[in-house]
């Protein structure tokens, strides 16, 4: 007759805390790892959506640098054109309000659970270069004008010459160290360099990314 082998309950607590320990140091990196591949899709679809749209206008407006205006307004109903023709079929809700400043502002939520605010700066220094600012969220709940911290909200611009680029550098992309420098010392809600910096790595959070979740 065989003796039955059989595991005392010392051996089942220390694997079972083996067990705890591993998970304990696996576990929120997996998550961390998930939530930076969630961030890096999303960041690249509202890129490659906003293009579209632009591309889709161009076919029956022409070049966007001929009918886009200097400063988009309420009144120019640029952005009214752009949502409700080009981006409606990812837009669940839109509305707009004015700032202290008087300036138009647009909330707009898309189907994915994120959305942007936008504006068009209303200074002669910026408007040069910059048409409008989108300042896109994560969650469409954490969505408002000034804010891209570099984890959950993000600036994106749309320069004069009708470029849908990530952070502001309309005029020219300074190098990789200077952009992971800018990222990593930006004012916390200021970060508008963090976006290029993953734009630049091909929509990839690397692991020197300053803000990592």
């Amino acid at each position: 007759m065989r003796r039955k082998v059989a595991f005392t309950l010392a051996e089942v607590l220390i694997t079972l805390g083996i067990i705890g320990v591993v998970a304990a140091l696996t576990i929120p990196a997996l998550v961390a790892n998930h939530r930076n591949k969630v961030t890096e899709t999303k960041l690249k679809k509202f890129y490659s959506v906003m293009n579209q749209a632009i591309k889709l206008s161009e076919v029956e407006n022409g070049d966007i640098v001929n009918w886009l205006p200097d400063v988009i307004d309420e009144n120019s109903r640029v952005f009214e054109n752009w949502y409700l023709k080009y981006l409606d079929k990812h837009i669940t809700s839109t509305s707009k309000y004015r700032d202290t400043t008087n300036t138009t502002h647009y909330n707009v939520a898309l189907s994915d659970g994120s959305g942007f605010n936008a504006y068009s700066p209303s200074s002669t220094a910026e408007s040069g270069t910059q048409r409008a600012y989108f300042f896109y969220c994560l969650d469409f709940k954490n969505c408002k004008a000034e804010s891209y911290n570099g984890k959950d909200t993000f600036l994106f611009t749309l320069c004069a010459d009708g470029r849908f680029i990530a952070s502001s550098y309309c005029t020219s992309l300074p190098s990789r160290e200077t952009i992971l420098q800018a990222c990593k010392n930006a004012n916390a809600s200021k970060r508008q360099a963090c976006t290029a910096l993953i734009q630049y790595d091909g929509w990839e959070i690397k692991k020197d990314y300053p803000w990592r979740k």
